[in-house]
């Protein structure tokens, strides 16, 4: 149950592809070989409404949690962090590069016993026919 949860200022709207970003993030949590491809999800929602810092005009943010169920090590959520972290930087490089731009992500671990799912997609995913094709 990798879930990646993207709150991003709405301003970035006229200078990034935010769906392209999520595209970016699917990819490189697949690339970590640590969450089954079938439980992974990438969604963002734009901020209409937040105040940055000194609330220059041009302040920006994206602020990222991965929630994951239980049951990975700390080394393995430090190394999944920076990869993920990585990867949202190389996107964001020419944001990072002027002075009002904020990227962030956390970590949290989800409880299994207080987390409820159900679920076709792991079904068609793990199917032995599946081949990884796009309808």
């Amino acid at each position: 149950m990798p879930h990646l949860i993207v709150q991003y200022s709405q301003n970035l709207d006229h200078d990034v592809d935010i769906q392209e970003f999520c595209s970016v993030m699917n990819v490189a949590m697949q690339e970590t070989a640590v969450f089954p491809l079938a439980g992974i999800r990438v969604r963002a929602h734009p901020m209409p409404h937040y105040c940055v810092a000194d609330e220059h005009p041009k302040n920006a943010f994206v602020d990222m949690i991965l929630r994951m169920g239980e049951g990975r090590s700390d080394a393995t959520k430090s190394e999944v962090g920076a990869f993920l972290m990585a990867r949202a930087e190389a996107v964001f490089a020419p944001l990072l590069a002027e002075p009002h731009f904020a990227l962030s992500l956390e970590i949290v671990t989800i409880s299994k016993p207080f987390s409820w799912k159900t679920n076709s997609i792991h079904t068609r995913i793990n199917a032995p026919s599946f081949k990884g094709e796009n309808p």
